[in-house]
């Protein structure tokens, strides 16, 4: 039994879960952005103060699912090498036999 494993479509998920951090980690930095798209509606602060406390409960987890992505992508990136280097060992052993 054998293992296929598609280089193109590992390099695109490791690809895809890069860019997912990226966004996560520019996504702090719009933060008041959403704060000042919400403004103070009738004079009231009580949206913009549920904003506030969801970006803030959100940056937490938002930092967790970060960490979890960038180590999924370093998984993925181990993987290719190793089954590269798999590939380069195996294709040298069998021209020299």
């Amino acid at each position: 039994m054998g293992v296929k494993v598609s280089y193109d479509e590992l390099g695109d998920l490791s690809t895809q879960l890069k860019n997912i951090v990226d966004e996560f980690e520019n996504a702090g930095s719009r933060r008041r952005d959403l704060e000042d798209a919400v403004d103070r509606p009738y004079d009231k602060s009580e949206l913009k103060d549920a904003a506030h406390d969801f970006e803030g409960r959100w940056d937490d987890r938002r930092k967790r699912l970060m960490e979890n992505c960038k180590g999924v992508a370093e998984h993925v990136d181990s993987v290719i090498e190793g089954f590269k280097d798999f590939d380069v060992k195996a294709a040298s052993k069998s021209e020299s036999e």
